[in-house]
């Protein structure tokens, strides 16, 4: 059977189907070429959408660490201000609870900001001293300590850095720190840490809070604690702790300790007397 087209040209149905075959795998070999095309260009944009992204965060993250670096110095005044408020006024709850982890004295404080632990311990009668490498924290810390007639005891406060601290050998039995930044991690912290303490002194470090609740207003505390960079990090950088204190001969041990809905991470390393210890 066949078909008739203008009484010219006559096509047998095998021959249709073939013209629509060839047809066919035209438009699909096309439709393959261009949903190449769409996939490479979608490639491009979204590697140029995660460098962009990669940016910002940096800006971001460069942003935070020019606000506290202002907050910590010049802007000191607005410190616990804006720690209270992206705690929702626990925070100062939240550093006393370090002293769950070490009963020995005399104790360092490293990074000891407006004082709020120091007050807290003098008040206790413990012999605490304290370094930070703030003159306005060390200002605002000795102001505290007068109005609380603990001026005798201001002695015991002295600006420096971690790096290199400027006390003897076996000085300390216990070393603490709240929310340090990265001169924490640093080797030369880590180092001189080791020769102040004394054997079986404990480094206890509060690192972060991972707070709970459902709530709206919690889970915006949540946010403002989070852009700040003192929440939880993963599990890499947690291993980065243990790492480098162990290094240098410390038993470490990290601790999420309860208190109410909110889990704080604790890193609690102890100095161990072995003769390969620090090198």
């Amino acid at each position: 059977m066949t078909l008739s087209c203008t009484g010219k040209y006559q096509f047998g149905w095998g021959q249709m189907i073939i013209m629509v075959w060839n047809l066919s795998q035209t438009d699909f070999i096309y439709n393959k070429e261009y949903i190449w095309r769409v996939k490479s260009r979608m490639g491009v944009i979204k590697r140029a959408f995660m460098n962009l992204t990669e940016l910002l965060m940096n800006i971001w993250g460069g942003l935070i660490r020019w606000f506290f670096q202002l907050l910590y110095h010049q802007f000191s005044f607005a410190y616990d201000w804006v720690a209270a408020w992206v705690s929702g006024g626990k925070w100062k709850e939240w550093v006393y609870e370090s002293g769950k982890f070490f009963n020995d004295e005399p104790i360092l404080e490293i990074g000891f900001g407006p004082g709020h632990l120091q007050k807290e311990y003098l008040l206790k009668g413990k012999h605490i001293f304290g370094l930070d490498e703030s003159r306005f924290m060390c200002h605002l810390a000795r102001k505290r300590l007068e109005k609380l007639n603990l001026a005798g005891q201001q002695s015991s406060l002295c600006r420096g850095i971690a790096q290199y601290l400027p006390f003897a050998g076996d000085s300390f039995s216990t070393i603490l720190m709240t929310f340090p930044t990265q001169y924490a991690l640093d080797e030369r912290t880590i180092g001189e840490c080791w020769r102040i303490l004394r054997s079986q002194g404990k480094i206890v470090i509060l690192l972060a809070v991972r707070q709970g609740g459902d709530s709206l207003y919690k889970r915006l505390i949540r946010w403002l604690f989070g852009i700040t960079h003192q929440s939880p990090e993963n599990e890499v950088y947690q291993t980065i702790w243990t790492q480098r204190y162990g290094a240098a001969g410390f038993r470490v041990e990290q601790v999420w300790h309860r208190l109410g809905d909110d889990h704080l991470w604790f890193v609690v390393a102890e100095k161990e007397s072995t003769p390969f210890a620090n090198g």
